[in-house]
């Protein structure tokens, strides 16, 4: 859910979408979207960010958990009115991701609230060239995300609340992010103008980032942090890699309980995996869970990890790699890493 507070010649303009709900995967048979080639087993052709991207960063040994680490995953753990499980959402609720390059049509887009690429009167009703594969759609569910990322170029163009009518693209915030950079954007309460801190997550990340791919469970690993959404997301505050926060979203995301946003969670790296009886796919997802861990992005309705779900990626999925249900863990062998410094977005009233 991307609901944003934004302060601007002393208005407070609040934009939103429904609560998002875990889903498990689905298949359809539209087309548009060709992926890049894949790298061999164990080792990934693409990465995006710096190696020095806290996305791509590895967890030390001994990190220093949060003071109540436990008290915050027990919390996490029972959140969901649906159930003590982390599921992977595929067929709705996750993110199209697109793959353009040079013959790729470029298509104007109409956001609400323009972030970096976009240009408006203060950031609204801004305008952006977004190169949009024929036949990509935005995800049908609540979110509405759309990706499109170009390899060569390095840059990945990411909407929220995105519809096509007639031809006519719009959306309620986009944003362009360099894939060379660390795929930080400047904290809200410092980025001048205000609307570059904004990002289609409701964290302010880039969507690509900390997005499960195929290419990544071809290859064998996922060497980057996930992303992950849950109903008491601590709102109004946030840590960076996060760049804003989450709003309230009635008495679920408030701003007295919860991690906040940027906040890093990680499962027990002394569990070895091979014995949990996942999954390939479930086997790759935990790994990185207890590598790279993943950054609390968003609110959602259930406990949400992200896969890319563009058709194609949906079609690959429903092969048998990928339903959603692969992380069948024990929640409780989470930990949180020490949250670093607080920003207060001024949106969790």
């Amino acid at each position: 859910m991307r609901t944003i507070e934004l302060k601007t010649l002393g208005l407070i303009l609040a934009i939103g979408a429904g609560a998002a709900l875990a889903t498990s995967c689905g298949s359809t048979s539209a087309g548009g979207n060709t992926p890049p080639p894949g790298g061999s087993t164990g080792a990934l052709s693409w990465r995006p960010f710096s190696s020095d991207s806290p996305w791509n960063t590895k967890i030390p040994s001994n990190p220093t958990l949060e003071v109540g680490s436990a008290a915050l995953i027990d919390d996490f753990m029972h959140s969901s009115p649906y159930g003590v499980h982390l599921d992977v959402n595929i067929q709705g609720y996750s993110i199209p991701l697109y793959w353009a390059d040079s013959s790729t049509p470029i298509r104007q887009v109409l956001a609400d609230v323009g972030g970096l690429g976009w240009t408006g009167v203060n950031g609204m009703n801004a305008t952006g060239p977004m190169p949009i594969p024929n036949g990509a759609a935005p995800d049908p569910l609540s979110d509405h995300s759309m990706l499109v990322v170009d390899k060569q170029r390095a840059m990945e163009w990411g909407c929220w609340d995105m519809v096509n009518s007639s031809g006519q693209w719009h959306a309620g915030l986009c944003a362009t992010a360099d894939l060379n950079g660390t795929g930080v954007r400047v904290p809200a309460t410092q980025a001048q103008p205000w609307y570059i801190a904004h990002g289609p997550r409701a964290c302010g990340f880039p969507l690509v980032a900390g997005l499960i791919r195929t290419d990544e469970i071809r290859a064998g690993v996922i060497e980057h942090a996930l992303v992950v959404a849950y109903p008491h997301i601590r709102a109004g505050w946030f840590t960076p890699p996060a760049s804003t926060g989450q709003a309230r979203v009635g008495d679920s995301a408030i701003s007295t309980r919860g991690i906040p946003c940027g906040g890093r969670i990680q499962f027990d790296p002394s569990i070895d995996v091979s014995s949990l009886g996942l999954t390939n796919s479930g086997k790759i997802i935990v790994k990185a869970l207890q590598d790279y861990g993943a950054y609390v992005g968003d609110f959602s309705g259930a406990l949400s990890l992200y896969a890319e779900n563009s058709p194609e990626a949906q079609a690959y999925w429903a092969t048998g790699v990928l339903d959603g249900s692969e992380v069948a863990v024990d929640l409780s062998r989470f930990r949180v890493l020490k949250i670093g410094t607080l920003y207060d977005n001024g949106n969790g009233n």
